[in-house]
């Protein structure tokens, strides 16, 4: 018998007798947790395909009453459990693993590491970029359609509809460059001709921006 055999059966002597030391690897199979306390249910293939935890509850950054960061994983996601005092009616997930069939999103070159991302499901993404000279956080919906950008030159926001006060926004905004010229330029009939243009003229940094563009 060779070191993974002995380290197998070890395992399986451990599982049956309800004690568990260290971590092991499920794949979780209930979120739906009756109390809404965060916790998930998951199988143990290494033992059995039909054995299921009692509910686990789930380690986070930071957990307290009503805060913390909720990031909970899906059914089918592989993680990382273990038990109190050894005890596998007890489990906790430490975390989710990524692997061959699940691997991470995007993330830029391993070896420069300069990308740190958060992507949902559906695919919102949030990403901190730390490359040299051009860091940068990004957030993108799941369409790819809207998106905003925090950098050193500033905030960059790209979408087809930008409302601003609420989704009900209608009114138009005035694009103020062209407005202060054509303010600049106009003229009114009068009974000897058009009049002169305007006595004080718009100027730019007084009564239009010029620190925040729009097309």
């Amino acid at each position: 018998m060779n070191v993974a055999d002995l380290l197998a059966a070890d395992l399986t002597q451990q599982a049956s007798s309800g004690r568990m030391y260290g971590v092991t690897t499920g794949l979780v199979t209930n979120i739906g947790d009756p109390d809404d306390l965060g916790r998930v249910k998951v199988r143990y293939p290494w033992i059995d395909d039909d054995v299921e935890s009692p509910w686990a509850r789930v380690v986070a950054p930071m957990a307290g009453a009503s805060r913390g960061m909720v990031f909970r994983p899906e059914v089918g996601d592989e993680v990382l459990v273990a038990f109190e005092h050894g005890d596998m009616r007890y489990p906790f997930v430490m975390g989710a693993l990524w692997n061959a069939t699940d691997p991470p999103p995007a993330h830029g070159s391993d070896a420069d590491n300069h990308l740190r991302v958060i992507r949902s499901r559906s695919g919102h993404e949030i990403t901190l970029d730390d490359t040299p000279g051009s860091e940068k956080v990004v957030i993108v919906d799941q369409s790819g359609s809207h998106r905003v950008e925090m950098s050193s030159s500033g905030i960059v926001m790209e979408s087809a509809a930008i409302k601003i006060g609420s989704a009900g926004s209608g009114e138009g905004l005035v694009l103020g460059d062209a407005f202060m010229q054509l303010f600049n330029r106009h003229t009114h009939p009068t009974g000897v001709g058009p009049s002169g243009p305007p006595v004080e003229p718009m100027v730019g940094g007084s009564h239009v921006s010029t620190k925040h563009k729009t097309e």
